[in-house]
């Protein structure tokens, strides 16, 4: 069985081996084009989102820290 997938995988590369150029087609750059630009634009909302989360958390570690040095600058001042 492994050897019939060795030759097997042997003829396909034989077979998918080329020398000419392959110059795409006005219809091709097109298509290619719209699926490049369609995943872009899900790959800028799914990192847009990671981006706002990623801040959000920074924003609220920083408020959070201000705020406890704040109240421990006020228990230093009652005591």
């Amino acid at each position: 069985m492994k050897s019939l997938l060795v030759l097997w995988l042997i003829f396909i590369s034989i077979v998918s081996c080329t020398t000419r150029d392959v110059a795409p087609t006005r219809e091709s750059r097109i298509a290619i084009d719209t699926i490049f630009q369609q995943k872009v634009s899900l790959l800028q909302l799914k990192e847009d989102s990671l981006c706002n989360a990623y801040m959000d958390s920074i924003y609220r570690y920083a408020v959070d820290s201000m705020l406890k040095e704040r109240e421990d600058e006020m228990r230093k001042l009652v005591k």
